[in-house]
């Protein structure tokens, strides 16, 4: 069956297309890639969980998606195309989606995948996950139709479907595991990727191996999709919280690739001898996080005064310590991406001291300590919120800075209860109605009745400039509402050794199957 696309005619790549096309740069895409060697790769701390099922945390996906699947991924131009499908087709006026599953794909315990493992895993995806219920909102039934046709029936025609399927979090698992888990947490790591799981110490390693039965698909590398080969033996994610260890590691060859080097040891790096350094402009936005559900932040005028408040230009300057690295935009959406909106602007970077005391004042505030959560693990998340913290205070809020570890802090922001405002940093989005930041489940509680209506029109429709007028209104609720706080846009800074080659240099998304390691 070959694949049949969706209405939704997205091509995200306009203008940054040469930067982010995702191939191998340099005199690495002439070379045969040499089988072997163990990846040591340097992370920020300990994941919070290696269910992906569980979580949005960026650190959790670039671990666990070389061990789990999903049914769609995207390809170079970042649109969906099968990778575990052999494909699709729709009808019922796009409210059935029929997708037959690849023939002769092991899972890592030898048993083979089904239409029933699909089934599962994405029924318990679209139960526990945030962009899982995004899309389930708009499913009525899922069927395992046969040993290899699954059967989404939607409640109305739907473009968002196959970016849902394509998310990173959309993971396979066998049913077994998935009955058995239920809503907690998985207990035994089993996939269909090109890498095996093999064991997690704790503040120690992750360590995954070559999976030597991997089914890969027979067409070329393309994106993410394509033909994934694991030419490793092995990868070792390794937790470093100090960013200073991160970066002598990788400079003495002790890593072979370090995540989150501070931006501003770029022009230093830049002369180290054995380093490839990448500036990735698909980057993410670091924010904070209100809590909408209770707590101080739950009144309007509050969330309005801290959003008066801020002067964004020394927080991202702060946070981010390279002007190649950032630059100040309010729009929800990248400027690269065909969603990028002016509307509602004026409410972002106003520096407006005296609105921010007004409505403190009418709310009533007395100084009741706002209690924010960030951590020391991701550099720019604790120094955007030393700087915010000055900036609020300064005003009249007082705030109570609450440093803890990346892990606990994503445990504890699903508790709204232990807190106001939590840091964090938000990738981009290739499809705009699946966009973590604006779902009402996601972790903050923005629930706003227009808001979450548009977002129901938002990911049925497929005409991209009726998309853009509905991203138009949902902006304007941002800002008016405070539904997060944006400071603006901020660029993947990527260090790894000269050796390890491949086209995760130039990727928005962190990935090692068809990288290897040279001249060993």
């Amino acid at each position: 069956m070959s694949p049949t696309r969706p209405g939704l005619a997205i091509s995200p790549r306009l203008a940054l297309a040469g930067l982010l096309a995702l191939v191998a740069l340099g005199p690495a895409a002439a070379e045969t890639p040499r089988a072997g060697g163990v990846l040591k790769a340097a992370i920020v701390g300990e994941p919070p969980t290696l269910d992906a099922h569980l979580t949005t945390a960026v650190m959790t996906y670039n671990i666990m998606w070389h061990v789990y699947e999903t049914l769609y991924t995207l390809d170079r131009n970042f649109e969906p195309i099968p990778l575990l499908a052999e494909g699709h087709v729709m009808s019922d006026e796009g409210r059935r989606y029929t997708i037959k599953v690849r023939r002769g794909v092991r899972f890592h315990d030898g048993t083979e995948l089904t239409a029933a493992d699909v089934a599962a895993s994405l029924a318990r995806w679209g139960r526990l996950h945030t962009v899982g219920k995004a899309v389930w909102k708009h499913v009525e039934a899922l069927e395992a139709r046969d040993p290899l046709t699954v059967v989404f029936h939607l409640k109305a025609p739907m473009g968002s479907l196959l970016y849902g399927l394509a998310s990173t979090f959309a993971a396979i698992y066998p049913k077994a595991i998935v009955d058995a888990a239920g809503d907690g947490p998985v207990k035994t790591v089993i996939g269909t990727g090109p890498f095996r799981f093999v064991e997690h110490k704790p503040d120690h390693h992750i360590r995954l191996a070559r999976f030597k039965d991997y089914a890969a698909r027979a067409e070329p590398p393309n994106g993410f999709g394509g033909r994934r080969t694991a030419h490793l033996d092995e990868i070792l994610f390794v937790p470093t919280p100090d960013v200073s260890v991160r970066t002598a590691g990788l400079e003495t060859g002790d890593y072979h690739i370090a995540d989150q080097i501070k931006q501003d040891q770029y022009e230093r790096l830049l002369r180290v001898p054995g380093l490839e350094l990448s500036i990735v402009r698909f980057g993410f936005w670091p924010a904070a996080v209100l809590n909408h559900k209770q707590g101080p932040m739950t009144d309007k005028r509050l969330r309005q005064a801290f959003l008066a408040r801020l002067d964004v230009e020394p927080i991202m300057a702060a946070a981010i310590g390279h002007k190649e690295f950032y630059r100040l935009d309010g729009s929800i959406f990248q400027r690269e991406l065909p969603w990028h909106s002016t509307v509602g602007l004026e409410g972002y970077n106003q520096r407006n001291r005296d609105k921010a005391r007004r409505l403190l004042k009418e709310a009533g505030y007395a100084g009741q300590p706002v209690r924010w959560m960030t951590t020391q693990e991701y550099d720019y998340m604790y120094k955007a919120a030393l700087v915010a913290r000055q900036q609020l205070e300064d005003v009249g809020f007082k705030i109570d800075l609450q440093v803890v570890d990346w892990a606990t802090l994503v445990q504890r922001h699903g508790k709204p209860e232990l807190w106001d405002v939590f840091s964090t940093g938000h990738p981009v989005s290739f499809d705009p109605a699946l966009f973590a930041a604006l779902q009402c489940d996601w972790p903050g509680s923005w629930c706003h009745e227009e808001k979450d209506r548009l977002m129901v029109e938002l990911a049925r429709e497929s005409d991209v400039k009726k998309r853009k007028r509905i991203i138009d209104r949902i902006q304007a609720i941002f800002y008016e509402d405070v539904g997060r706080i944006k400071f603006g846009d901020a660029f993947l800074f990527r260090a790894a050794r000269k050796e390890l080659r491949g086209s995760f240099r130039t990727a928005p998304l962190l990935h090692f199957w068809n990288a290897w390691l040279a001249g060993r």
